[in-house]
């Protein structure tokens, strides 16, 4: 398989996730970020001395966008009480919005400290992880979240997506697989899969499955003329 061919597959997995992370209505989301944030500020009014609700609030200013006031929000909650994990972890995810990621391990990895069965920080930490490089440590956060919550949608293919940067795509193949099972209906796990079974394994029974359950799925799939194109190939392909 060609450099270029991998690099392909790898950008796909990487901007299907980034449009399924894009995928809600931005009305409904604001109206929902909005009740929160209404909601917990309610709560700090009521209750100014707990360090929860300003985790709460500042978990919502996250969610809305407005990383400085969450920012704010959350380090009053570690003036209070200085080993709430779930604040640490709301850093974490602050500075990795800010392209800290430095910072955000260090958050990520305090979090952890204080509470080792806060189990969410590991699939956290496995983007934070992912995106400064560290591949290993990415698989192992996965790993450990997915012991814990092995039916999670999305973790089986964001852990392919660390094999596959790896090129391990046997290990890639077997976290997609997994991925599929949870959701019948995940088509870039489809896509994934029936590109990685085609390119690196020229498997072409469950390339031609995987990518025309993934069309069928999703009518709006990322490069689909492309990938209708390439099931029309694979299926004039000798077997």
């Amino acid at each position: 398989m060609t450099r270029s061919l991998r690099q392909n597959i790898l950008e796909i997995i990487i901007w299907g996730l980034l449009i399924g992370l894009l995928a809600a209505g931005a009305y409904s989301r604001n109206r929902l970020w909005n009740d929160e944030l209404e909601l917990w500020a309610d709560n700090i009014k009521k209750a100014p001395n707990k360090a929860r609700p300003y985790v709460n609030l500042g978990l919502a200013y996250l969610n809305s966008g407005d990383y400085e006031r969450a920012f704010e929000t959350t380090q009053k909650a570690i003036q209070i009480d200085p080993r709430f994990a779930k604040a640490y972890h709301n850093l974490s995810m602050i500075y990795q919005k800010w392209g800290d990621l430095p910072k955000a391990i260090e958050m990520g990895e305090t979090a952890l400290k204080i509470d080792p069965e806060f189990t969410v920080v590991h699939f956290t930490m496995g983007g934070i992880y992912f995106e400064n490089r560290q591949y290993e440590k990415a698989e192992e956060c996965y790993k450990k979240f997915i012991q814990v919550y092995p039916y999670f949608p999305e973790v089986h293919n964001l852990l392919a997506v660390v094999y596959g940067s790896q090129k391990r795509f046997d290990k890639a193949v077997e976290a997609l697989e997994g991925e599929v099972r949870v959701n019948p209906y995940h088509s870039l796990a489809h896509l994934n899969l029936g590109q990685i079974y085609w390119y690196e394994f020229r498997n072409r029974e469950k390339a031609l499955y995987h990518l025309r359950a993934a069309l069928a799925i999703d009518p709006f799939l990322p490069d689909r003329a492309k990938i209708k194109s390439l099931v029309q190939r694979i299926g004039e392909f000798p077997s």
